[in-house]
């Protein structure tokens, strides 16, 4: 049996190239190029059938590793495929010159303002409003001739540049043959919130000003006659959503851009300058190709199917499908190393729509094959656990006999982790005896919105399965009545002990994770048994972490209002 691998390796931040674009829930570089250099070998082939934000496909390419990315969101496939792919820097800077040669004056005089202390024209950088009222709340500008940068309360010829636009936008538009994409914002788990609000256009979440800014930019991106810089420059574009619109907001001192997993738009929200924006993102761009270029260089050789992976010297093929009818033979991958899709923790579809439809024509997402639970999309545990399973059994047919699937996983309902669990071990996985490990977070993922309010693990535990002859490997030696005994004393010790909720699960999953690896196959009677018990022993405390958990995230505000 293979070994797995022995430790994890403390999660380091991310390297330039996941910088250059959001992803949600990206997982360490470092932890997946561990597990690659431990699980494969040059030339070998690694699957990943939810690739995401491409840390397993660049990883494998960095290492001299065949790859192949599969993912039913196109946002996902998109992304993947730019931080693979090379780009020549000094044509792309040189490109950029010239687009800024032509437009950056005109989308800079859509944020011109005043400088209080010379009284030349400036420009901002960003405008902060107050949603409830639609009141200019201060401006952040910089004054080229006499170098100061401040922010100041907005004057009337603030006030007045902004009235000009939103009563011209419809005709600048008209005039201009500008576009923008005019998708009806979709019913969704997360975007009732943004219906609720009377936000019923994705084009509402801009402002005017930046509406009109970002149409212009991207007219111009669409004129570029060198394919790839085009390409990049697109990029670029989508990477700047993320600032563009009214999601974004200022956290004590610090500009933030859309930070959440979910559409919310906050009380005082940012106007942030759409060229800055850009430019600022291209420069993201050249840190990331420039590490691309250098950590993967030639080695990346697009594919067109897998055999030009067997046989040929391609290096990478990535699918924008789902993973339940994978186009290759059964026994003819090496590695699989992934990190699907934690119940509903993130509704990657509904999410990535935002991006999707600035570069598609204003097209949504095609929802129906994502592995969610989501009720608008009528996607329960059962069916959550049935579409997981069906990719996990693809994932069966194509590994080589001997080789393991490795995966990280969590959730703050055990029940989540248990149709994991079952579905690999319905597939034909065995776990491996020493298969399980926590993996703490990368650091500045403790901090993020989602993980201080929602109280969701930000850290993940490691599996390792292994596609061998079907056989009964004994994980627990725990009996149900035993496993309820060591839960109750768990919950009691956490109580007592001022424990947080994530913490108390990461601590009784390493208990009930090898109980149910051990029964899935022979009593999922007792499964269901098990988690159900240790959920409604939690439901009984519910009051207590929440009571906690308030006192924490306000802590940490206090703390990072502070630092701000």
């Amino acid at each position: 049996m293979t070994s797995a691998v022995p430790q994890v390796v403390e999660a380091k931040p991310h390297t330039p190239v996941y910088t250059m674009h959001k992803y949600f829930a990206r997982r360490p570089w470092n932890v997946f190029n561990e597990l690659i250099t431990h699980y494969s070998t040059a030339e070998d082939i690694v699957l990943d059938p939810f690739c995401g934000g491409g840390v397993t496909v660049v990883e494998s390419l960095k290492l001299g590793r065949k790859t192949v990315g599969v993912d039913a969101n196109p946002l996902a496939t998109y992304v993947t495929e730019m931080e693979c792919k090379p780009l020549n820097l000094h044509f792309f800077q040189q490109t950029l010159l010239d687009l800024g040669q032509k437009i950056e004056w005109e989308i800079s005089q859509l944020y011109r303002t005043r400088c209080a202390r010379c009284g030349s024209e400036a420009v901002a950088d960003w405008i902060e409003w107050d949603e409830a009222t639609g009141r200019m709340l201060q401006v952040k500008y910089d004054c080229r001739k006499c170098g100061t940068s401040r922010m100041g309360i907005p004057k009337p010829h603030d006030l007045k540049l902004a009235k000009q636009i939103n009563e011209n936008f419809a005709k600048n538009v008209r005039q201009r043959k500008l576009w923008y994409p005019k998708t009806r914002i979709p019913i969704g788990d997360k975007t009732n919130s943004l219906l609720s609000k009377n936000v019923n256009f994705f084009y509402e979440l801009f402002t005017k000003r930046n509406l009109l800014g970002l149409s212009i930019l991207l007219g111009e991106i669409n004129l570029v006659e060198d394919r790839e810089c085009r390409d990049f420059l697109k990029f670029a574009f989508s990477s700047s959503l993320k600032w563009a619109s009214k999601q974004s907001h200022l956290r004590g001192e610090i500009v933030e851009g859309w930070a959440m997993h979910a559409y919310w738009v906050y009380p005082k929200s940012l106007e942030i300058n759409v060229w800055n924006t850009f430019r600022r993102r291209t420069q993201a761009i050249l840190r990331g190709k420039r590490y691309s270029n250098e950590q993967i260089g030639k080695f990346f050789t697009p594919a067109e199917n897998f055999n030009e992976l067997v046989i040929g010297n391609a290096s990478c093929l990535i699918l924008n499908q789902n993973s339940t009818k994978l186009p290759f033979p059964e026994n003819s991958v090496d590695t699989i190393i992934t990190d699907p899709p934690y119940g509903g923790n993130v509704n990657y579809a509904e999410l990535s729509d935002y991006w999707h439809i600035w570069l598609n024509e204003g097209k949504i997402i095609d929802k129906k094959s994502e592995v969610i639970i989501n009720k608008t999309q009528e996607k329960g545990l059962e069916e959550y656990e049935s579409l997981l399973s069906a990719v996990l059994k693809e994932c069966y047919r194509v590994l080589k006999p001997g080789r393991c699937l490795v995966s990280t996983f969590n959730s703050r309902d055990i029940r989540v982790v248990a149709s994991f669990i079952t579905g690999a071990a319905n597939a034909g996985f065995t776990l491996h005896p020493e298969g399980l490990l926590y993996q703490d977070p990368i650091r500045s993922y403790t901090t993020t919105f989602h993980a201080m309010q929602i109280g969701a693990f930000v850290g993940d535990f490691v599996f390792t399965f292994v596609k061998e002859n079907a056989r009964h490997v004994s994980y627990s030696r725990q009996s149900l009545v035993e496993l309820k005994e060591t839960l109750v004393a768990s919950v009691a010790g956490a109580v007592a002990g001022e424990i947080t909720e994530p913490q108390l699960r990461e601590q009784a999953y390493r208990s009930l994770i090898p109980f149910l690896a051990n029964k899935a196959r022979v009593d999922r009677v007792a499964c269901k048994e098990a988690v159900d018990f240790f959920e409604a022993k939690m439901k009984e405390r519910e009051q207590h972490f929440g009571q906690l958990r308030k006192r924490i995230v306000a802590k940490r505000k206090r703390k990072f209002s502070r630092r701000g």
